[in-house]
């Protein structure tokens, strides 16, 4: 995603997305190889489980029947 006029452009890439469903939160992480990581504190606790390159993921809008609430971005 890249945000302003052609001369002053700033490219932003997605970091992490924050999941809520069932008054619980989970998260997917996504590192700078493109790899989605998921954790649920309640089931993976301490882990995160590794769920393959960000390409091959179906949908970013669900994860485990929650709906995806917060995007976090980060700067390139």
């Amino acid at each position: 995603m890249s945000v302003g006029d052609k001369d002053n452009k700033i490219a932003y890439k997605l970091r992490g997305i924050v999941y809520f469903g069932d008054v619980h939160f989970t998260s997917r992480i996504i590192n700078k190889k493109g790899d989605v990581w998921y954790h649920d504190g309640m089931t993976t606790k301490e882990k995160c489980i590794y769920e393959g390159p960000f390409k091959d993921i179906k949908s970013i809008h669900f994860a485990k029947d929650r709906k995806a609430s917060i995007l976090i971005y980060s700067i390139m």
